[in-house]
């Protein structure tokens, strides 16, 4: 009997509270709970995925580490209101002021894997380096997977034979980032640092069917060495700059190797 999964994948949500929400952004912050409300609904009574992967970025951070585990912890109990399993990759805003560690224990969890209905889903968190500073929202210490995380992914993909799927945060794929709105100036920023020996991993695997990133703001798959990169924007950015959130969202239906990938955008 075949399996079939179901997932719904989305990203950077920025949830910033009532204080110091902001105004005239491209990230409508100030929309972070209701957008989200709208997907727990959509979620829970309409699509009843197996699961749901979040791709990063829970808070725009406010670089002070008091308000943001505040807000962390805020829109964690918020997400839980879904009611199929959620796993979550950390982003760099999450990561600017709050000890990896930290996050890491409220999570439950740090880099790991897991079989559902047939099929192997690998998360990947972030290392920091906290010696390289906190600047550009966290960016510029958080853009690296641990050496032990290369070499627990290499060891996991070995001793797997399913189907997979690999979630991150930063993109892994190559991409100019040609206009797009936060990182046209530095496409680096937007990219996975250690990228390289990253893929040096992924590409000798044969079981890898797709690997899914958010950070960068839009939504695009890229094909390269044979493996398909999805990258999935931020819910709330503003996209169209009209003052509604993308809404963006990702419903994933898989039959043995077979993938269908769905983009959605939630109306406010």
């Amino acid at each position: 009997m075949n399996q079939k999964l179901k997932l719904v994948i989305f990203s950077d949500l920025h949830y910033l509270d009532n204080q110091h929400e902001e105004e005239n952004n491209s990230k409508l912050t100030k929309l972070a709970l209701p957008i989200l409300e709208a997907l727990t609904d959509k979620i829970n009574n309409q699509i009843k995925p197996d699961a749901c992967i979040y791709l990063g970025d829970l808070i725009e951070d406010t670089n002070n580490y008091k308000q943001d585990i505040k807000n962390i912890k805020y829109i964690l109990n918020k997400l839980n209101k879904i009611k199929v399993p959620l796993y979550i990759v950390l982003g760099n805003h999450d990561l600017r002021t709050i000890p990896k560690e930290e996050l890491e224990n409220i999570l439950g969890y740090s880099s790991f894997s897991v079989n559902i209905k047939g099929f192997h889903l690998i998360l990947l968190n972030l290392d920091t380096k906290n010696h390289l500073g906190t600047g550009e929202g966290g960016i510029t210490k958080t853009r690296y997977i641990s050496e032990e995380d290369l070499k627990w992914l290499e060891n996991d993909l070995k001793g797997n034979n399913l189907p997979c799927l690999i979630f991150n945060h930063y993109g892994i794929a190559e991409d100019n980032m040609e206009g797009n709105y936060w990182f046209s100036h530095d496409k680096e920023q937007a990219l996975l640092a250690n990228r390289k020996e990253l893929k040096r991993i992924l590409k000798t695997n044969k079981n890898i069917i797709g690997i899914f990133s958010g950070h960068q703001h839009w939504t695009k798959r890229i094909k390269e060495e044979g493996l398909d990169y999805y990258v999935v924007g931020s819910i709330t950015e503003n996209i169209n700059n009209d003052g509604t959130p993308d809404g963006i969202y990702l419903e994933v239906e898989i039959n043995e190797n077979k993938m269908k990938v769905n983009e959605n955008h939630l109306n406010l």
